[in-house]
């Protein structure tokens, strides 16, 4: 029994320990110190369907004991244990939920990528949320944290928004989960992908390079087509607002296995409902002659 939940669900305890203690050994401790505790503790929940909400705050004490340990109280700031769980909580609760996503839909862009990468992404410690939006690992712990005040205050003023972001958000993420891998198995996407890319988009490579013109875009997918790419698998897709980030997996060709990297993260900036600029991030590739101009 131990051993089927460790399975199913460690990938999500193992990210939150991630986010709070980065990669480091302790967040492994933390994740066995937690199924161990939960399983020892099962007969307390009430309620089944809440079992992955349980285990995620049974995680995150876990690690603030770690932390405890590790360093002095003094060092620790007071408030953090409390806003990082109140956060993630309230994302999982129904009916708090469309107060956080109103809330969140008022946060600057930049302030907004980095909170949703860190509480609504596998790729969220900060060395990770650094590479997919392009900045140093300092940047992303001052946005964070502005991030997280403001996010607190406009949930505040808003716990009786409606549901319109959230099922904004909804919509987003199923046009994208459907179009993208969509493209490399019906060609009859491909045009309704392209009409909702603007024809000056900007488009930023994993190296920091820019480009401007969606006929990239449109040049890249024929490239993949070319050599016998194309995306396996959508892991996660994330919107808000004017923002969606996709996690996504390639699979190549036997002839050209090194042409796609294996996982990339696609950032969507929208202007007016139609995509004004793009980033990619690409997983670091083990054959530096992959051949995919997406780089």
């Amino acid at each position: 029994m131990l051993n089927i939940l460790f399975n199913r669900y460690r990938p999500q305890v193992y990210s939150v320990a991630l986010r709070i203690l980065g990669n480091t050994p302790a967040a492994e401790d933390a994740v066995q110190d937690a199924f161990i505790t939960a399983y020892t503790n099962l007969h307390q929940l009430k309620n089944p369907d809440a079992f992955l909400p349980w285990l995620k705050r049974i995680t995150a004490n876990c690690c603030y004991q770690l932390l405890r340990k590790e360093k002095p109280l003094n060092e620790i700031p007071e408030n953090m244990q409390l806003i990082d769980e109140s956060i993630e909580r309230h994302f999982e609760q129904l009916s708090l939920r469309d107060a956080l996503f109103t809330a969140l839909s008022f946060l600057p862009e930049a302030l907004r990528h980095t909170v949703i990468l860190r509480y609504l992404s596998e790729f969220n410690t900060y060395s990770q949320i650094a590479a997919i939006t392009g900045v140093p690992v300092g940047t992303v712990k001052s946005r964070l944290s502005e991030g997280k005040k403001q996010l607190i205050k406009h949930w505040n003023n808003h716990q009786h928004a409606d549901e319109r972001e959230f099922k904004s958000a909804q919509y987003w993420n199923g046009l994208y989960t459907e179009l993208i891998p969509g493209v490399y198995h019906d060609i009859g996407y491909l045009p309704k992908l392209l009409d909702h890319i603007n024809n000056d988009m900007n488009l930023v490579f994993t190296s920091g390079k820019t480009v401007q013109g969606r006929y990239i875009f449109e040049d890249g997918i024929y490239d993949d087509f070319e050599h016998g790419s194309c995306i396996s698998a959508v892991n996660s897709c994330i919107s808000s607002g004017d923002l969606s980030v996709m996690h996504v997996s390639f699979q190549n060709s036997a002839e050209h296995p090194n042409h796609c990297p294996p996982d990339s993260y696609l950032t969507f900036y929208r202007e007016n409902g139609i995509i004004s600029r793009m980033r990619f991030y690409h997983a670091l590739r083990t054959n530096i002659l992959a051949t995919s101009q997406y780089s």
